[in-house]
């Protein structure tokens, strides 16, 4: 029986659900596939309530979701970096616990989603690993977001390890198209990143949890969900706590946008890490908690509000429908690695909300509701692709 030891990283709900997509293609090409996972909050719930099998282990990992919300704070805005910073001695050991687990563990393949306390030890490392890696990214490399020095030294130096050769200790896997990738170097005498992925990565394609193509008939999406004719503004702020602060600018958009839709509707998505008051809300504004398959009430709206996070703008991409999004500043993922995609694929309005006042969201959302748009296809199967790589290094 083949066993694989799977570590879903990062925060938030985007990236857990993408594993577990992967975890359903290894299984169907080997049923008979044993799946252990290292996973925190919120992405332990899910796959607990998924019947995953979650070591005890993953308690170790801490709470590196809450502490990104502890930085946040009320900033409407996340340094990557910072957060990284204050991080780097707890992925010191959680990395060479990642190695020795492998080894102790017997597994035959080891996979990490945005795994970088595993990725920086496996570059380290003196020897390679006793089994096949895949570190998945959807984006490459740091960068530094304002002038400190420290975090200019903090992106560097992460980068300088990030660029080096991987062959014999990992294999990265991009999950997106390489044109996804900003024409940007890892920093100075390193690397183009583009470049870099072309000769090291294995480049999949992007990763759904669902079939577009059964959300097309978006009517009977909506009779399916209790949704009626009226003009429907889905806002939601992720698997984290950080997008509060979006979720009632939101809500304080609704009247401006009310006047000039008369029949509009609004439904608040919370997520699982935050409570919101339903206290004094609008009518016409409905609040809910955590959602299943948020993204086949995207496919029923006629216009999301999110912030920049890579899985909900993609589900919203590949849905063919009319949204905008705030990244959260100093975020560099979202605001570089994501607006780049974004910008390319030509989907979606880019707002900052340091820059735009309730008045204003509001007569964006008049405009934009029920637009019609068209993005360009993209590659929507690395769920299949990265099974079949992760297949043929099993025994």
């Amino acid at each position: 029986m083949p066993r694989l030891l799977y570590f879903s990283g990062s925060m938030g709900l985007g990236h857990v659900t993408r594993d577990a997509a992967i975890a359903d293609k290894i299984r169907t090409i080997r049923p008979d596939a044993e799946i252990d996972w290292i996973a925190t909050s919120p992405a332990r719930e899910y796959l607990t309530e998924r019947g995953e099998r979650v070591l005890p282990e993953s308690d170790r990992w801490g709470d590196p979701t809450g502490q990104a919300e502890s930085l946040a704070g009320e900033a409407r805005g996340l340094n990557l970096t910072t957060w990284v910073f204050d991080l780097r001695k707890d992925w010191t050991k959680t990395g060479r616990f990642s190695l020795a687990l492998m080894e102790r563990g017997g597994y035959d393949v080891a996979i990490g989603d945005e795994a970088y306390d595993l990725a920086l030890s496996l570059a380290k490392s003196p020897s390679p690993p006793r089994c096949p890696c895949f570190i998945l990214f959807d984006f490459l490399g740091m960068d530094a977001m304002t002038r400190n020095p420290l975090e200019r030294l903090v992106a560097t130096a992460f980068n300088r390890v990030w660029a080096k050769d991987p062959r014999g200790r990992y294999q990265p896997v991009f999950l997106g198209e390489l044109e996804d990738i900003p024409p940007l170097t890892f920093g100075p005498f390193l690397p183009d990143r583009r470049a870099w992925a072309e000769r090291h990565a294995l480049i999949v394609g992007h990763v759904l949890t669902f079939d577009p193509t059964e959300y097309l008939d978006r009517e009977a999406v909506r009779a399916r969900l209790g949704y009626g004719p009226e003009p429907l503004v889905l806002v939601s702020s992720g698997g984290t706590a950080v997008g509060g602060e979006l979720l009632q600018f939101c809500v304080e958009a609704f009247p401006h946008a009310h006047e000039r839709v008369p029949d509009l509707r609004m439904v608040v998505v919370s997520g699982p890490r935050l409570s919101l008051s339903e206290a004094g809300l609008p009518e016409g504004v409905e609040l809910r908690g955590y959602v299943p398959k948020l993204y086949e009430h995207f496919a029923a709206c006629d216009l999301a509000i999110v912030q920049g996070g890579g899985t909900s703008l993609l589900e919203l991409t590949v849905l063919d429908r009319p949204f905008l999004y705030f990244p959260l500043a100093d975020h560099f993922e979202q605001m570089i690695h994501v607006a780049w995609r974004q910008q390319r694929l030509g989907a979606g309005l880019q707002l900052m909300q340091r820059e735009t006042s309730a008045a204003e969201l509001g007569a964006r959302i008049a405009s934009e509701i029920r637009r019609e748009v068209h993005y360009p296809p993209l590659a929507i199967h690395g769920a299949e692709r990265l099974a079949e790589s992760v297949c043929e290094r099993l025994h």
